[in-house]
């Protein structure tokens, strides 16, 4: 008797743990910091790539790039960028996948690297949603 009941528990836990896990997609998450060793290098770190391919792109506004990094087949990722030698100016650092885009604004000036607050994510909404209904 508590051999089934311990079963009963353990798929009622187990269906639970499913359905919640199906309900909360997992996202690509960011993180962009300056280093603490270098002013001019930052530190990109990615995780739950899900083994999706994404695209890291360094830009500067005239739409030259500076790095340029596709990463497939790998959950994480993390990249020391030395900007070192660039002119001053500023710069976009694009993450990129199939299903959502991370743009971070950078700023180059005398030798000093600056990440600037704005972050912009961009998701495409699925087919035949209204985003301004939420239907």
């Amino acid at each position: 008797m508590k051999k089934q009941i311990k079963l009963i528990v353990a798929m009622l836990l187990l269906g639970a743990t499913t359905t919640f896990a199906n309900q909360m997609p997992n996202r690509l998450l960011v993180s962009i910091e300056k280093s603490a060793e270098n002013a001019t290098s930052l530190e990109l770190r990615l995780a739950n790539l899900e083994k999706k391919g994404t695209l890291v792109l360094l830009q500067d506004v005239g739409g030259n790039n500076w790095f340029s990094q596709y990463v497939s087949r790998k959950a994480g990722f993390a990249k020391r960028l030395n900007l070192k030698g660039m002119p001053d100016g500023t710069y976009t650092l694009t993450i990129s996948q199939k299903d959502a885009t991370v743009i971070q604004a950078l700023r180059l000036s005398n030798g000093v690297l600056e990440v600037l607050k704005h972050q912009k994510m961009e998701v495409p909404a699925k087919k035949g949603e209204d985003l301004v209904k939420g239907k």
